[in-house]
């Protein structure tokens, strides 16, 4: 398996083919066992699709009640054979038996009193359960023969049934008792999806691919276990440094498409047909089936399970039951068969009264059926469903459409603005070329050429170093079409700004909207354009504001502007000043919103948010797992500009962990040139350089990066680099991080300055009262490490005054809010209080207990045992000074 990482170790290959470990379940496992040894419950029955695991829990219910002492019982049921009398409970008696002797099936009574007999010899006056698997493929004879045993008190019965599967008649009674349990087997969630991948990997995955993963499979175990193994074999999952992920679509096992097929084979020709059809077309509505029987047909395969019937919109729309179902019926169609279906379709709807999504439709069918509509159609498909953002589709429909003879300039930039989407950059910028050559033939191409010069500097800006070149371009594109100007202006703004231009970049955007009219997205534009700037600048309710009328106008009918393209700047301005939950709530719904739409740029940028919002809040495990996201994500798909900030503040964190060797690996990754104008690049370097003991240094690049970009308006990030100059542990730096705070609040009156200039005062005077305060300010904002830094100095400075007790209280507290800081080793945080510290395996289980992770849910992340997680909580909690969780969590 290739890495796009040459630098990181590819990690040993890990086992796909052996027994998966059983996630998510715990709950249905203790639900099963506890009715069953608490004596509520003589059945047990595990309801589920197939391969949701149904028959894991059984094991593990099994496993758990042998080891409790109990007799268990396995026996399967199996179609081919559930016309033989006995068949399933016979091999369950024989075995451990050496010469069994079975009874004969026609006397029930002599078959009942023998069954009995051996069962009570098996099980020497232990408690006894039957585990039958698939009890609806069981023989008749033995289901009522496990029917008269339960109810006789001779044994319990733990059973699984397929989804829509009845409970065979024979124990019917049994299943319909008041003392019988029924446990519908849920699909996993996309959390728990996640962390089974990571398990059986060796490594974690981007949250991206896992969200993909979890919409293939659909939260199916089985499922989801031959769309990795088949994934990995093609390829399309791969390890790219710490992370895996995925390079294409997730296809299955030839073992997974079989097992479908399987399930397909029993169908009636109108039930395939119909199949078929969605398949290749859905989703379908019930009036778009029109061959005799196909209600019929339907009804049928809504009873199987097969097909998903939605009322939620105007009609009645209908959709294969599983995304697999699809790629396993399409694989399997021959392609005459397939294209007279798409054709026959596309006519059917056709025929009918015509919407512009059914002419979106259409054309996707004539398309897949080798059979384009003309260009002009294609382009207004492309162009319809980029406004639905399928921007896969949209590129897909543009590129067959400049194939059959859209040669506009209008065409290649459709087609150039999808391609940058998808995070292909290379490609869009060929069809900006094409699309420039295009209006250059033409008599009045100077708008045209405006836009296309436009989004080529926005694809230069995608690079690490590009922006500068972008903005060159902008510059000589404004002086050959002045009229042009404000469209000019704006994505010049946006280049500016990457260089930390605040100043420069309001002024610009300003100066467009001189230009530009009142109508909505006018105005939208503009206060997107305001929104980034003005957050920089440490306007941060203006910031807002702007922020907040661009999304309010996204999220109407027909918007210009994707929503989350407008939350983009409305979760930076968020996290600017200091509001991390309503950061995190915006930014995973931008997230979500880009997987769905494959959006990569938007995605990246969320990616890199999130990682933002963590490290600001201290939570830095959890900070690198998304930085790492980004960063490999921007490698894979870009866009390359976000690799650097996402190296840096991995960088960052390597050293607030103490880890010093990995902070210079990963230092050592930097594109040449990058640190030229990269702020995190500055903060990395200050960072190794404390995590090096060369204090002094640290300050001399956190200030000389200050004294550069403050004069340019970037009022955010200086107060962010004087605060971290406040903590390198220097008193002597704090009161200058401090001065220079207190100036930077006057001349702004931001609030999150000034909550940072007290922070830096504070520090500087050794105040334990406004530490405690400004802790105490922290904590209730979400920025747990600054919290535990402010604790950890006041508690030294109460302890330096001779008060002892405060002093206690203060460290205690400090150490609490490290615990949850996931390995944070920073300057204030290296105190002593007497007290033994923390190993790092002790870090790591208060780091997730402090989460409100339970001890078993801690063991199986960790692989360790429920005792031993305990242990290590109780050695944490004396070390801490706290009675238990309730404290750590603070």
């Amino acid at each position: 398996m290739a890495s796009n990482d040459p630098d990181a170790a590819a990690g040993p290959e890990p086992d796909l083919d052996g027994a998966w470990p059983l996630v998510g379940r715990d709950g249905q496992v203790a639900r099963a066992v506890g009715a069953l040894q608490g004596g509520q419950a003589r059945s047990v029955f595990l309801y589920g699709p197939s391969g949701i695991g149904k028959s894991r829990i059984q094991s593990a219910v099994g496993d758990l009640l042998d080891e409790a002492g109990w007799l268990v019982l396995t026996a399967s049921g199996n179609p081919a054979l559930s016309a033989v009398p006995f068949a399933t409970v016979a091999p369950a008696l024989a075995r451990g038996i050496d010469d069994p002797v079975l009874p004969k099936v026609s006397d029930p009574l002599a078959l009942f009193t023998s069954t009995s007999a051996t069962i009570a010899d098996l099980a020497g006056g232990r408690r006894t359960v039957i585990a039958v698997d698939d009890l609806s493929s069981a023989d008749s004879v033995s289901v009522g023969l496990i029917a008269q045993l339960v109810a006789a008190g001779s044994l319990s019965l733990i059973a699984t049934l397929p989804e829509g599967e009845p409970v065979p008649d024979g124990v019917l009674p049994i299943a319909s008792s008041a003392d019988s349990v029924r446990i519908d087997v849920p699909a996993l969630d996309l959390d728990e999806i996640t962390e089974l991948i990571a398990q059986v990997l060796g490594a974690p995955i981007a949250h991206r691919d896992a969200v993909e993963l979890h919409r293939a499979s659909h939260g199916n175990p089985l499922f989801l276990r031959e769309l990795v193994i088949g994934a990995v074999e093609t390829g399309a999952l791969v390890r790219a440094g710490e992370h895996w992920q995925l390079e294409g679509d997730p296809v299955g096992t030839p073992a997974l498409r079989d097992l479908i097929r399987a399930r397909l084979r029993g169908l009636g020709t109108e039930e395939r047909d119909a199949i078929e059809r969605l398949a290749l077309c859905e989703p379908l509505g019930i009036d778009e089936f029109v061959r005799p029987g196909a209600p019929e047909a339907l009804a049928e395969l809504e009873l199987r399970g097969m097909i998903r019937v939605d009322e939620s919109g105007h009609g009645i729309a209908i959709t294969l039951a599983h995304p697999q179902y699809a790629g396993a019926v399409r694989e399997s169609l021959p392609r005459i068969r397939a294209i007279s279906l798409l054709i026959e379709q596309a006519d059917v709807v056709e025929r009918g009264p015509m919407t512009v999504v059914d002419e979106l439709r259409i054309a996707m069918w004539r398309l897949d059926a080798g059979r384009p509509s003309d260009p002009e159609l294609l382009i207004r498909s492309a162009d319809l469903a980029q406004r639905a953002h399928d921007h896969r589709t949209a590129e897909r429909l543009a590129a067959a459409a400049i194939g059959a003879g859209a040669t506009d300039a209008s065409a290649h930039m459709l087609h150039a603005d999808l391609l940058w989407s998808l995070g292909r950059g290379t490609e869009a910028l060929d069809a900006l070329a094409n699309a420039e050559s295009a209006a250059r033939a033409t008599d009045h191409p100077e708008a045209t050429l405006a836009a296309i010069a436009a989004k080529r500097a926005e694809i230069y800006g995608g690079d690490p170093l590009g922006s500068e070149r972008g903005i060159r371009l902008l510059e000589e594109i404004g002086r050959a079409l002045p009229e042009q100007l404000p469209m000019l202006l704006i994505s010049k703004a946006t280049l500016v700004l990457h260089l930390l231009r605040a100043n420069e970049a309001l002024a610009l955007v300003d100066e467009a909207a001189g230009y530009l009219g009142d109508s909505a997205v006018e105005r939208a534009l503009v206060s997107l354009g305001r929104a980034m700037p003005l957050s920089q600048m440490q306007r941060s309710a203006e910031a807002i504001a702007e922020a907040e009328a661009a999304v309010a106008y996204a999220s109407t009918e027909g918007a210009h502007i994707p929503k989350r393209r407008a939350q983009v700047p409305y979760a930076y301005a968020l996290i600017e000043c200091d509001r991390y939950d309503d950061a995190r709530r915006v930014t995973i719904e931008m997230l979500h919103d880009a997987i769905r739409n494959d959006d990569e740029l938007t995605a990246r940028h969320a990616e890199f948010l999130m990682g933002r919002q963590f490290w600001a809040a201290g939570r830095l495990d959890t900070a690198a797992r998304w930085f790492r996201d980004s960063l490999s994500g921007a490698e894979l798909r870009g866009p390359a500009s976000l690799r650097g900030p996402s190296l840096g503040f991995l960088t960052v964190i390597a050293c607030m962990q103490g880890d010093l060797d990995r902070a210079r690996e990963l230092r050592g990754r930097f594109e040449a040139g990058y640190d030229r104008e990269d702020t995190l690049t500055a903060l990395a370097d200050a960072w190794l350089a404390r995590t090096e003991g060369d204090t002094d240094g640290a300050a001399k690049i956190l200030l000389a990066r200050v004294e550069q970009v403050l004069p340019r308006g970037a009022v955010n990030v200086s107060s962010v680099f004087l605060h971290n100059l406040a903590r390198l542990g220097s008193r002597a730096h704090a009161k200058d991080a401090a001065d220079r705070l207190s100036r930077l609040e006057r001349q702004t009156g931001a609030p999150e300055i000034a909550r940072r200039a007290r922070h830096a005062r504070a520090e500087a005077a050794a105040d334990a009262a406004g530490l405690r305060a400004a802790g105490e300010e922290w904590e209730r904002l979400g920025g747990l490490l600054f919290a535990a830094e402010a604790f950890a100095s006041a508690g030294q400075s109460a302890r330096a005054d001779g008060r002892g007790r405060e002093s206690s209280a203060d460290l205690q507290r400090a150490a609490a809010l490290a615990a949850a800081c996931e390995g944070a080793r920073t300057p204030l945080l290296t105190f002593t209080d007497g007290s033994e510290p923390l190993t790092p395996r002790e870090r790591e289980i208060a780091s997730l207990a402090a989460q409100g992770l339970s001890s078993n849910e801690i063991a199986q992340r960790l692989f360790l045992s429920p005792r031993t997680v305990n242990n290590h909580l109780q050695s944490t909690y004396t070390k801490l000074g706290i009675r238990g969780r309730r404290e750590l969590q603070l």
